[in-house]
């Protein structure tokens, strides 16, 4: 498990100096990276403990939500609704 968080570490790591060198300021690009990069290290980090685990899946569903409600505005934008 020690592995999978710190490749998690590096990837966050990564992915903000790399928005930081775009010089991307918006919250909704940045929530989006970030639940990508949640959802995609997750099945690294299994099996965790059950108490762990309860906070793991409740921050993941927190991003879930927070992604689809940035991806909807995005959408609603494009298509001028």
């Amino acid at each position: 498990m020690k592995t999978a968080l710190t490749a998690y570490l590096v990837l966050s790591g990564v992915a903000a100096a790399f928005l930081i060198y775009l010089k991307v300021h918006g919250i909704d690009v940045v929530t989006s990276v970030a639940t990508l990069l949640f959802w995609v290290s997750t099945p690294f980090l299994r099996p965790l403990p059950r108490p762990l685990n309860i906070v793991h899946t409740a921050v993941g569903v927190v991003l879930l939500v927070a992604f689809a409600y940035f991806a909807a505005l995005r959408i609603l934008a494009v298509l001028k609704i």
